[in-house]
C-alpha cells in the first residue's frame, strides 16, 4: 500500500498539473491499482510518483564505494598526485583573473 503521508496533502494546494501521455495498459494498470486502494486515480498517481521520485533522489544521494575503491579513495586523499602542467596553468590563470584568489 502507498504511504499517503509522502507528499504531504494536509495544508498544501494542489493547483500544479503535469501531463502524461500513456498507453491503454497503463490507463489499466492506475485504474486497477486506485480502484484497489479505494482512491482516485489523482490521489493513487500524486503518490506513486512522490514516491518514486523519492526512491531516485534517496539512492543518488550517496554512493557506495567496494573495499578496493574505499581503499584507493583514502590513498588518494593522504597522497594527491601532484598537479599537472595543465592544472597548473588554470591556478595561475584564474589568481590572475580574480582579485581574491587566495
Amino acid at each position: 500500500m502507498l504511504d499517503f503521508e509522502i507528499i504531504g496533502t494536509g495544508d498544501e494546494q494542489q493547483n500544479r498539473t503535469t501531463q502524461v501521455r500513456h498507453g491503454e495498459r497503463l490507463a489499466e494498470l492506475i485504474e486497477r491499482a486506485s480502484t484497489a486502494l479505494g482512491v482516485d486515480k489523482s490521489v493513487f498517481l500524486r503518490n506513486a510518483i512522490a514516491k518514486e521520485a523519492q526512491r531516485i533522489l534517496e539512492n543518488n544521494a550517496r554512493h557506495v564505494l567496494t573495499e578496493e575503491d574505499a581503499r584507493l579513495f583514502a590513498a588518494a586523499l593522504d597522497m594527491p598526485p601532484a598537479p599537472s602542467p595543465r592544472a597548473l596553468r588554470a591556478a595561475a590563470s584564474y589568481r590572475q583573473r580574480v582579485v581574491n584568489a587566495d
